[in-house]
This record gives C-alpha cells, structure tokens and sequence, in this order.
C-alpha cells in the first residue's frame, strides 16, 4: 500500500454544492458537520478526475466519452482493452448490467476528503492575507505523519513567521476584515510555511498568518464569496419572476491537503489543473494540484 499527499489550490472561486440551503445563501458550499470548515469531498475529486480520464481514453479512441463511461460502468469491456481495465482498476467497477462471472469491485486507488489549509481574507495592507490556525496546522502535521504541533494563540493575536518582510503588517498589527491582530513571530511556523508556502508561491507565503482557531471558523463561516443570479426574460429583458438565487462559492487563493492510497501498483497521477465542481462554463472551479514531498 502507498499513500500520497496532494495540495489543491482553488485559481477561481469553487462551488461544491450542499443542497438547498434553509439560511440566507440558497445555494450553500459544503462544510464539515464539526468544524463549519469548507471542505471538498473526495467523491467529487474522485468524479472530476474519473471524468477526466475518461474523456482522454474517449479521444485515443475515437468515440464518445458516454460510450468508454457505459462499458466501464457496465464492466462490459475486453479484459484485453488495457486502457478501459486501467480505469476500472484505479475508479473500480459499480457491476450494473454486468454479465455473470465478470469481476466487480472497487477502485484500488482511495480518495479522500480535502481539508482546508489556507484561506484568503481581505487585508489592509497586501490585499489578503492567507489565514490559517492551530488546529487546522496540527491536522495538516498529522497527515504528513510529521511529530509537530503548534501551540494554541491567544485571543488578538495573530502569529507570523516573520515580522520583517510579511506583506500584510502595518506596524505589527494586521487589519483583516475590520478585525485588528497583534502580530508575534513564531518560529514553530516554519514547517508549515516551508511546505505550504512554495505552492501558494513566493508572495503569498508572505502572507500566511496563523490565528486562533475560533477567529479562523469566523473567518472561513462569513467570508467566503456569495454572488447574486438572475435569469432574464428574453421577449422582456428584464429579470424573470421568482429567477433570483444567491450561491456561494469557496474564493480563489485557498488551499486545501488531501491524499490517496493506492491499494496495489497503478499508473495514476492527478493532471496538474482540472475542474471542480459546478458553473464550469462560467468559469469557476479551476484548480490546481501539486504532489508534496516530505
């Protein structure tokens, strides 16, 4: 068995959709049950890079993704068709309609939920600064199966590696929203930044600040992006009765850590950008990925 460890960075803002939602949001982002934290299921990591794929093998081959997706569901493929058992074996094989005898089972590559990591809040200075906190780092720490922890900050506080060169510090206070931080310099940071930071990129890990984990729940509960639709009436050109609905969307900047396990030897690894999630023709969802190494 094999595991490895992936950074997921959203390029523009992400809507994976929990339902209707009864608040003021219509059409609400998922969120963990415990944490109120956004967080990205691996059954929609699973299906965008299983689509993906899918589509790859449709075009080596001539033909349509839905008919490379119908024999794979199926399990109605040649045992010699290299390119459909790959699938099968890395997404698995649901056995709908299939013939008797055929093996049916599940994917041999595991994909597990995305947790957030950094999450971008508007600043005074720099623009934004990349929030994150204790618990969310302490969490990230036990992934990576590395023996750190950070210690808990204290309420107004706001720990940072470096008061010298960070982007958002206006005479060692930070401005976030229309909170105000005293910010402390924290070497037990550095682990964090050094792993974190290199993806976010050069400028940004300038930005990272570790809050306390009630402030960061504030922050990841009320300032994610929530944007406004309507739908127009064509013979009227204007809004269409009852067509107006709020959606929100996880904004661009944010970093999430998931993982997979690989349950034999497989030939698979995430392209470095692809979609999540909904409103791909608007333009939403991209985000990239990139492999850590500890």
């Amino acid at each position: 068995m094999r595991k490895e460890h992936y950074l997921l960075k959203v390029l523009t803002p992400l809507h994976i959709g929990a339902g209707q939602g009864l608040g003021h949001v219509d059409l609400p982002i998922v969120r963990e049950a415990h944490t109120n934290f956004p967080y990205i299921p691996g059954t929609s990591l699973k299906g965008a890079l299983r689509n993906l794929e899918i589509n790859q093998v449709a075009r080596a081959r001539g033909e349509k993704p839905s008919q490379v997706e119908e024999r794979l569901t199926k399990n109605k493929f040649d045992q010699k068709e290299e390119d459909i058992l790959r699938l099968a074996k890395i997404f698995g094989v649901a056995g709908e309609g299939a013939e008797e005898g055929r093996e049916v089972g599940a994917g041999k590559v595991l994909f597990s939920d995305a947790f957030i990591v950094l999450f971008p809040v508007k600043s005074a200075k720099g623009v934004f600064s990349l929030t994150t906190c204790p618990y969310v780092i302490n969490r990230f720490f036990e992934l990576l199966g590395i023996d750190q922890r950070v210690k808990d900050v204290p309420e107004g506080k706001a720990k940072v590696l470096s008061t010298k060169d960070h982007k958002n510090l206006i005479n060692n206070k930070l401005l976030l929203e229309e909170f105000v931080f005293e910010a402390e310099e924290s070497e037990e940071l550095r682990k964090f930044v050094e792993l974190v930071g290199a993806f976010a990129g050069e400028e940004n890990k300038r930005r990272i600040v570790c809050v306390n984990d009630t402030d960061f729940m504030d922050f990841v509960s009320n300032y994610t992006e929530v944007q406004t639709h309507i739908k127009i009436d064509l013979d009227t050109g204007t809004v269409k009765e009852g067509a107006l609905w709020t959606e929100e969307y996880v904004p661009a900047e944010s970093v999430f850590a998931f993982s997979l396990v690989f349950l034999e030897e497989l030939d698979f690894t995430p392209p470095t950008t692809f979609h999540l999630g909904g409103d791909i023709t608007t333009g939403k969802g991209f985000v990239k990925v990139q492999r850590l190494e500890v």
